[in-house]
């Protein structure tokens, strides 16, 4: 089950300036593959981190979320929930990076 935990980061002593939603994740509460009435938030993973059991990543809306799980993750996983959103792993596969090399031009003679 997830845990909500909410800090206030303060600017010398005064008012919160904003807060910080964590979240504890220590099972699957279920999958998005068999549909769900919230929004899904997707919880960006890289495919070598679906096998890791400790992991601290943040979702697309700013949510800190906290993996404990001893289980392999699958994409769809859902991981956490409030009372409006449901929080889903998504394979992420970063953009390949373009090659800084100037290309080839044939070699005209004439």
């Amino acid at each position: 089950m997830a845990q909500i935990v909410n800090f206030a980061l303060t600017s010398a002593g005064a008012r919160p300036v904003f807060y910080i939603l964590r979240m504890f994740c220590n099972r699957i509460l279920g999958t998005t593959h068999h549909g769900t009435y919230k929004k899904v938030v997707d919880v960006p993973l890289l495919r070598e981190e679906l096998s890791a059991h400790s992991i601290r990543c943040i979702a697309r809306d700013g949510v800190e979320i906290e993996i404990d799980i001893y289980e392999d993750l699958q994409e769809g996983d859902i991981v956490a929930e409030t009372e409006q959103n449901v929080y889903a792993i998504k394979i992420y596969v970063p953009k390949k990076r373009e090659t800084t090399e100037p290309p080839r031009k044939p070699k005209v003679y004439l």
